[in-house]
């Protein structure tokens, strides 16, 4: 079985309370074993920063699995945030470039797509 891995940025967990779309995704992941959603921590705290008790909200998510903050992704995400994009955006991008080798490749699920946009990484544009 192929796995589809879909990680949510930080628009995309602050969307869960109400787009359509994220809503079905999460649906999706929950009856349909092969759909795995992941979240970066770092998205999660910055999504929860504007949405209180988010983190909460999310972790009672059974199918969004988390994916830890490590030395070498900050300093990623840091280079990244120098440029200019935000940290959760940041989180999302070094998450598909350096995930476990699954056997497939893992894509941003997001409802900010143009923040994607010359970063070269595969993205799941859900306003579509």
């Amino acid at each position: 079985m192929i796995q589809q891995h879909l990680v949510l940025d930080t628009p995309t967990l602050l969307a869960l309370s109400g787009n359509r779309q994220v809503s079905a995704l999460v649906h999706a992941a929950h009856y349909e074993p092969e759909v795995r959603l992941w979240a970066p921590v770092l998205s999660v705290l910055e999504a929860d920063a504007e949405y209180l008790g988010l983190a909460e909200h999310i972790g009672q998510l059974e199918v969004i699995h988390t994916l830890d903050l490590d030395y070498p992704a900050a300093l990623a995400i840091a280079q990244l945030r120098r440029d200019g994009v935000p940290p959760g955006v940041g989180a999302a991008i070094h998450a598909v470039r350096h995930l476990p080798d699954w056997g497939a490749g893992a894509l941003v699920a997001t409802v900010a797509s143009k923040a994607y946009d010359g970063r070269g990484v595969p993205v799941l544009d859900l306003t579509r």
